[in-house]
């Protein structure tokens, strides 16, 4: 085990976050391209529980991640400035994540029109509006399987700030872990004595039954503003534990639509990220941090946003071509609206600290 690394207030880039996040990106696409190229249609079930199954994990990791890094960013402003200015974070939210959101949902509606693509107006302007989690399955795939975990984010971003802000930084801690308990509770009560066996997939993307996703990201980033902790579990969360919460988090992951299972990895997915965070000198926080996946880490969210049009609708004559056509307009997406539209939300809402370069993605 290396020497603990210590975490100061200014925290600047935060290391191996941009490897999970491509770790995460790569199990949404893995998983939608096998299911549309029907890869496993007649493969063993451990090879659909592995490829079918890697997407939702990856919608929960990335929920981890943005529950953790916003928290902590948002605290690392509290500790800097002695406020947290809610103007400032939503000018900045605003400007990173709306563009690329709204282009594709542009881009959608536009081929939805010309017949291109499955299209219906009332999914489309839920997934404008950020409550598509809340409408039935239906509506096509380029709007179906992705837009609910933004609606999701965005919905949770309007609240979990303000309650930082109401609340404090200690007392965050404990409405934190209340809302967690408090939806696991509910979680358990609709899935077994309201819904029963007609729980559907699509129920489980409503923000009451996953916010906790987020919120157990939210509450480790506001433990580890105890040295104590931090120290602790700096020098605990070894290679060994690492590898046995992954495979926790793999056998777990078949029962991802049961009150447990959801739990279960929404409990663990946020200690992998401060296991590397902490120690990112060990072998696995160095292998997150080799530039390519650094690089794809980047992309994340413009490959997030375009992954269905081209794993669902077939425009080239194979899946390696469009797969690499994702990447392309990922890269696109990134450069040329993505990254300029950051750069101007952190001139129009300059951050007081130094955190501001790993949300703004820029290099280092």
């Amino acid at each position: 085990m290396t020497k603990p690394e210590a975490v100061v207030k200014s925290v600047g880039y935060l290391p191996t976050l941009d490897g999970w996040r491509a770790c995460a990106v790569m199990a949404v696409i893995v998983s939608h391209f096998a299911y549309s190229a029907s890869l496993v249609q007649n493969a063993p079930h451990w090879v659909h529980y592995v490829l079918i199954g890697s997407g939702v994990k990856g919608v929960q990791l990335f929920f981890s991640i943005s529950g953790f890094l916003i928290t902590s960013r948002l605290i690392e402003e509290r500790n800097f400035s002695g406020r947290i200015s809610l103007k400032r974070f939503y000018v900045r939210r605003v400007c990173r994540i709306l563009p690329p959101a709204m282009t594709y949902l542009l881009v959608i509606a536009l081929l939805g029109v010309a017949g291109l693509v499955p299209f219906q107006w009332k999914y489309w302007l839920s997934a404008v509006c950020f409550f598509r989690n809340y409408m039935p399955v239906g509506g096509g795939t380029v709007l179906d399987i992705h837009y609910w975990t933004l609606s999701v984010e965005e919905q949770f971003y309007l609240i979990w700030p303000a309650l930082l802000v109401l609340f404090g930084i200690y007392r965050a801690k404990y409405t934190a872990s209340f809302l967690i308990f408090a939806i696991w509770i509910w979680r358990w009560i609709a899935s077994n004595h309201i819904w029963g066996a007609s729980v559907g997939q699509g129920d489980w993307s409503r923000s009451d039954m996953c916010f906790d996703g987020l919120l157990v990201g939210c509450f480790f980033a506001l433990a580890l503003e105890s040295s104590q902790l931090r120290k602790w579990l700096a020098k605990y969360l070894s290679v060994g534990v690492i590898a046995a919460v992954i495979l926790i988090i793999l056998v777990s992951g078949g029962r991802t639509y049961t009150p447990g299972g959801r739990t279960i990895q929404s409990t663990l997915m946020p200690i992998l990220i401060v296991a590397t965070i902490l120690n990112p000198k060990t072998w696995l926080g160095r292998l997150l941090e080799i530039p390519i996946l650094r690089w794809i880490g980047r992309l994340s969210y413009s490959l997030y946003i375009w992954q269905q049009l081209f794993a669902f609708q077939k425009f080239l004559p194979s899946y390696l071509l469009q797969f690499l056509a994702l990447f392309g307009m990922a890269a696109l997406s990134f450069y040329g609206i993505e990254k300029p539209m950051i750069r101007l939300g952190y001139r129009l809402a300059p951050p007081p600290s130094l955190g501001h370069r790993d949300l703004a993605a820029l290099p280092r």
